[in-house]
C-alpha cells in the first residue's frame, strides 16, 4: 500500500512540475532596458570577457559605473532553452571603452535584478 501512495504521490508531483509554464521575458530587439546592480562582484549574466584582456585592449575596468545605464537590445537568440541577447549602449558609446556589444542571458539577468525592464507591461485577463 505504501508503494502504491508513494507512485501516486510521484505521478501527481510529476504531473504539476510538468504543467508550470515559465514565461518569457517580454524583451524584443529594439527595447532598450536598464542595467542593474551587479549581483556579485560582477554581472553574472553579462558576458564580459576577463579583466586582463580589456586593461590590454585599453580598457578602465569599473563594475559600478554600468548600473543604471540604457542599452538597447541588438538581436536575440534562443539557443538550448536559454534566450541569448546581444546589447550595445544606448548612448553609442563602447563598454569600458573597448566592447562595442556584449552578450547577456535574459532571463538569469532578470531574475538576478541585473536587468532591469524599463517598461511597464500590463497583462489583462
Amino acid at each position: 500500500m505504501k508503494k502504491v501512495l508513494f507512485f501516486a504521490g510521484l505521478l501527481s508531483l510529476s504531473l504539476t512540475a510538468s504543467a508550470l509554464h515559465v514565461n518569457p521575458v517580454p524583451v524584443n530587439v529594439g527595447d532598450v532596458v536598464t542595467l542593474g546592480t551587479p549581483s556579485t562582484f560582477t554581472y553574472a549574466s553579462l558576458k564580459f570577457p576577463k579583466s586582463n584582456f580589456i586593461i590590454k585592449r585599453g580598457g578602465i575596468i569599473n563594475y559600478n559605473s554600468l548600473a543604471g545605464l540604457k542599452v538597447q537590445v541588438v538581436s536575440i537568440e534562443d539557443t538550448d532553452g536559454s534566450r541569448v541577447a546581444v546589447i550595445k549602449r544606448a548612448d553609442g558609446r563602447k563598454f569600458f571603452n573597448v566592447l562595442p556589444t556584449v552578450k547577456v542571458e535574459l532571463d538569469h539577468a532578470v531574475d538576478k535584478k541585473e536587468l532591469l525592464l524599463t517598461e511597464n507591461y500590463f497583462f489583462l485577463d
